[in-house]
């Protein structure tokens, strides 16, 4: 398949690894060549995979004979919308412009095209190379042949395709994520416990059950009538806050990383995601 990805920051460079290495003609669209072929240069010495197959542009032009355009950009509607506009320019009315958004609705993405039936979501999950899920959530009136477009690139790619049945602000893995994430720092705030405690509760116990049967079925393994028991004391005292306030503070508790740890993490996080998935 002929594939564009437009936005070479984190997610377009690791996106195009994964298309080329599943045989996709692939081309990244970016402002600037050098920083976009430095991004591609990174995320492939991060995950292994080679990217010499992937052609960078900075013409939006050279995309009129792609089948689906991928779009990587930051998470700003006005800029979704006005790119979408500009590739309404050069595309055929039913390409798909597939985006990867973590938050945004399909059809609030495509307001004002005149085919807003092919903006379909694809939210894919950090590291791309590594993690094959993709969040699908189409628009109310989707174009049939674009959405076949975008089931049959997510195939080729081997995505796990979660289909959500309405759309819901985050989707499944951000409101997951941010879920958990809230209770976290709020336990950090209260004083419960440190943030090195805290993520080695997640990391130990928690991580590791999920990895093998998500919450809903580690609660039917473990005894919905016992986790139903737990619920009625703990969920009333779960943070329940608008806001994380912790993560606005530039040096707050939550920033506990010494130097050269971070690195020496994101090697840990691309063992377990290999182990895991060579476990399925």
């Amino acid at each position: 398949m002929r594939v564009a990805i437009v936005g070479a920051g984190t997610m377009g460079p690791q996106l195009a690894l994964r298309c080329v290495a599943y045989g996709c003609e692939t081309t990244l669209l970016a402002r600037d060549p050098a920083r976009a072929q430095a991004a591609l240069d990174a995320a492939s010495r991060e995950s292994g995979m080679q990217g010499t197959g992937v052609r960078i542009t900075t013409d939006l032009g050279a995309l009129a004979d792609t089948e689906l355009v991928a779009e990587t950009i930051p998470e700003d509607l006005e800029s979704k919308r006005a790119l979408y506009r500009a590739l309404e320019e050069v595309l055929g009315p039913q390409v798909p412009i597939a985006s990867g958004t973590s938050s945004f609705p399909p059809d609030a993405l495509g307001a004002g095209l005149a085919h807003p039936g092919r903006v379909i979501v694809a939210h894919m999950i950090h590291p791309v190379t590594l993690v094959p899920l993709a969040e699908l959530v189409v628009p109310a009136d989707v174009d049939s042949v674009a959405l076949g477009t975008v089931e049959r690139w997510l195939g080729e790619l081997s995505m796990r395709v979660l289909r959500l049945r309405s759309a819901a602000t985050g989707f499944l893995v951000n409101r997951l994520q941010f879920a958990l994430l809230r209770e976290a720092a709020s336990l950090v705030a209260k004083g419960v416990a440190d943030a090195r405690d805290v993520d080695a509760a997640v990391e130990l116990a928690l991580g590791p059950r999920w990895a093998a049967t998500g919450p809903l079925a580690s609660a039917d393994l473990g005894g919905l009538a016992t986790f139903a028991a737990v619920a009625r004391s703990v969920v009333p005292d779960l943070d329940a806050s608008d806001a994380i306030p912790a993560l606005d503070a530039p040096n707050g508790e939550l920033r506990y990383w010494m130097d050269g740890a971070r690195e020496s993490a994101r090697a840990r996080r691309r063992r377990v995601y290999a182990a895991i998935e060579a476990a399925r």
